[in-house]
């Protein structure tokens, strides 16, 4: 029984119901071990969309692009945008979302 509590507990603490990844981008450029992912996430309260840099397996940087505090719209839109328009379309990126194949 006190083990039930504690899993209860556990897996009902904010922590883990307070950020969804809704969109997950994986990007690929000719050169094949240049690696782009864009984060599309929901939290509690608003949202972010996060930008990361890598080269093969090494993660080189990451910086949040775009975040709000009151609206999950916001960043599915600009982070849609950012990785059709400035990505895929500009720079020549192909680009699958992980999480919507």
């Amino acid at each position: 029984m006190k083990s039930f509590i504690f899993f209860a507990l556990l897996f009902s603490t904010t922590t883990f119901a307070s950020e969804l990844i809704t969109s997950n981008y994986t990007c690929t450029h000719k050169d094949t071990k240049l690696v782009r992912q864009v984060k599309i996430i929901h939290k509690e309260q608003g949202c972010q969309v996060s930008y990361v840099k890598s080269f093969g397996t090494v993660e080189e940087n990451t910086k949040v692009l775009w975040s709000a505090n009151n609206s999950t719209e916001y960043c599915d839109i600009k982070g849609h945008e950012f990785v059709e328009e400035k990505l895929q379309k500009k720079y020549g990126w192909a680009c699958v979302d992980e999480m919507n194949k």
